[in-house]
């Protein structure tokens, strides 16, 4: 998302610094407020004060609060594009691709996932419908074209519904991340980067050849009920 230009002198700006780090202290600190404290509640003085600067640094940066908060947002979406951009140069993007680099993704950036949750179901007006939409274009379509290249290349059942095969991919993997604090109290497991490994390995496994062990009646394990 391009941010508005904003014309400010030089005043206040920290001398010595690198405007690289100053933008990057900014943005870690509106991270640290805005995962504790809805958008309204946080003020830019917080933010700066956290950052080391003053406030007029947010304005220089970012043209304000609603950019600077924007300016957060985009940063991991640009660590996902990136990350998406790799496994699309190969000429095969396939579903345990996107488990794995999407794992390692919130591995890293564990709070992701309730912070849009927290702004898609209680957020308002631009911010809701910039991350909508960044993650809608982002994600859903890649994942529904290797879905559905799968069952035209007939390794998925040719009776699979794509959009909810997505809807239980993205439930296994992002529930970890959202339920972390429950996880690691009741399961004693903490959600590091190895344990992420083999959480995606795990979850991919569980996608592709399921729970039943092989000489199983189906008729006893419910297969073929399943409703497109």
């Amino acid at each position: 998302m391009k941010q508005a230009k904003v014309k400010v002198g030089n005043v206040g700006r920290p001398a010595g610094r690198g405007s690289e780090k100053v933008r990057a202290d900014l943005i870690r600190a509106a991270r640290d407020h805005f995962l504790k404290r809805d958008f309204k509640a946080v003020s830019l003085r917080e933010i700066a004060s956290s950052a080391g600067v003053n406030g007029a640094m947010v304005n220089y940066y970012f043209g304000g609060k609603q950019g600077l908060y924007m300016a957060m947002v985009d940063e991991l979406f640009e660590s996902l594009e990136i990350k998406m951009g790799e496994l699309s140069d190969s000429p095969e993007f396939t579903v345990a691709d996107f488990s794995r680099s999407y794992s390692l993704l919130l591995a890293e950036n564990p709070w992701w996932p309730n912070f849009v949750t927290r702004e898609i179901l209680f957020g308002e007006g631009e911010t809701k419908e910039e991350i909508l939409q960044r993650f809608g274009k982002l994600i859903a379509p890649r994942l529904l074209q290797a879905i559905n290249q799968e069952i035209a290349d007939g390794n998925y059942r040719q009776d699979l519904n794509p959009e909810l095969t997505i809807l239980s991919l993205m439930g296994m993997t992002i529930f970890p991340f959202m339920a972390k604090p429950i996880i690691e109290r009741i399961f004693g497991m903490s959600i590091d980067k190895n344990a992420v490994n083999k959480l995606s390995a795990h979850n991919i496994d569980l996608f592709m050849n399921g729970v039943v062990a092989r000489h199983q009646d189906p008729a006893r394990t419910g297969e073929g009920e399943y409703a497109s």
